[in-house]
Parts: C-alpha cells; sequence; structure tokens
C-alpha cells in the first residue's frame, strides 16, 4: 500500500441531482474501457508521486491525479492507480454532466470533455467558451473551441504563458473525441 490516501467516491454534485436520473449510457461511458484508456493515453499513468513542473509542480500520480499533500517519491501499485483513476473520471465526468446540457452529449463526447476538465480544471471546462457553444446547439463551434480560437490560434495549449505542442496535441484528440458523431 502506498500510504496514499485514496480518494473517496465523488458523490454527485447538487446541480447534477438536480438533472434528475443520468442516462445510463453517458454514466456508463464514464468507466467504459474507453474512457479510461483515454486517460491513460492523454495523462500517462504514473505509479509514483511527482512534481508536474507544467502545474506549478503540484504533487501527480496515477492518470494526472492531482493532490499538494501527496509526498513525491511515494510509489502506487497498478491497482491503487485503477482505483484513482476511476475515481477521478468519475469526478470530472459528474461535473461535466452538470454542466453540459444532455441533449447535446453522446458518450464521446462526455468522455472528450472530461478529458478536457481533467486537464484544464473542472471551472475551466464547465466556464468555456467550448461548453458555452455546446450547450447553446453548436456543437461543432464548441468542440472546435477546445483546441482553436475563432480565430485559428491554439487555445488551451499555454502553460504560464509558453505554447506547448503536447497540450496543442492533446487538445486535438479532445476535440476529436467531442464531434464524434456531430
Amino acid at each position: 500500500m502506498s500510504g496514499l490516501p485514496m480518494p473517496p467516491r465523488p458523490s454527485m454534485p447538487a446541480n447534477l441531482v438536480r438533472k434528475g436520473a443520468i442516462p445510463t449510457v453517458l454514466l456508463a461511458a464514464l468507466t467504459s474501457p474507453l474512457a479510461f484508456s483515454s486517460l491513460e493515453r492523454l495523462e500517462g499513468n504514473v505509479l509514483q508521486v511527482y512534481s508536474d513542473k507544467l502545474a506549478r509542480g503540484i504533487p501527480t500520480y496515477c492518470a494526472g491525479r492531482t493532490d499538494w499533500s501527496a509526498k513525491p517519491g511515494t510509489k502506487l501499485t497498478s491497482d491503487e492507480c485503477k482505483e484513482v483513476n476511476k475515481a477521478t473520471l468519475l469526478e470530472y465526468g459528474y461535473e461535466v454532466l452538470g454542466c453540459v446540457n444532455w441533449d447535446h452529449l453522446t458518450a464521446q463526447r462526455l468522455i472528450g470533455l472530461t478529458m478536457f476538465a481533467v486537464n484544464v480544471g473542472k471551472d475551466g471546462a464547465c466556464g468555456s467558451q467550448a461548453v458555452r457553444q455546446i450547450n447553446l446547439g453548436n456543437v461543432v463551434a464548441g468542440c472546435n473551441l477546445i483546441a482553436s480560437t475563432p480565430s485559428g490560434a491554439p487555445n488551451w495549449s499555454f502553460a504560464d504563458g509558453v505554447y506547448v505542442q503536447g497540450l496543442q496535441n492533446r487538445r486535438q484528440a479532445e476535440r476529436a473525441m467531442c464531434l464524434e458523431g456531430a
């Protein structure tokens, strides 16, 4: 055992509970093999706590889980990371379900938006122009805004004001998942 506290199973945010019963296909998407493989492909799956240089040194582990109280160097098992990653998918997925109009969601779009939220934060994703446009029914425009500004410049691809090609690559992957079926 790593000694790291395992994240609790996320509870549904109040705004999500008020929306009613989550469609089964969307709920199942959050813990699907595609969600796990997308998270691990985009974040990596590091079995040790490290200081993330692109995120001001915040201790990070498994597939992008961050925790200022985690001690860099602490090792985790594959099983521990599987549980951490499941909690991450549910926590961020619930947040996306709470801020996006379900009429405009597909399982693939939910996974893409969840990956976006894991990387830019819940408030960043839910407050983004991308989500605003999707909620208005402008799905293609919203998905495109994940990776590009309206002028075509890279969007959400900077760390401390410096362009990072790896972030733009990730934004393109999230955009592609979001657009599937649009």
